[in-house]
């Protein structure tokens, strides 16, 4: 299997540290963040969902990546868990 693209890891990180942060409008609006995002998410069909996912999140509620890492050279495993 390929080594990550740096593309994919740099999108995967970036994003994991706003929902971290809870700087969840970047996200929204993630075709504002450059090339990674757009290499990233070439169609939002598999993205959209972790939008609704984040969404639930209360400020005072804990939020976990389970699963991380990139296979494949480009695809993203990250799981965001709420709670």
């Amino acid at each position: 299997m390929p080594d990550p693209y740096d593309w994919a890891i740099r999108f995967e990180q970036e994003a994991r540290g706003m929902m971290v942060a809870a700087d969840y409008q970047p996200l929204i609006a993630y075709e504002s963040l450059g090339s990674d995002a757009m290499l990233s998410i070439p169609t939002p069909d598999h993205y959209l969902p972790m939008l609704y996912v984040i969404a639930t999140r209360q400020l005072s509620e804990a939020i976990s990546f389970p699963v991380e890492g990139v296979d494949g050279g480009s695809i993203s495993m990250l799981t965001v868990q709420v709670g």
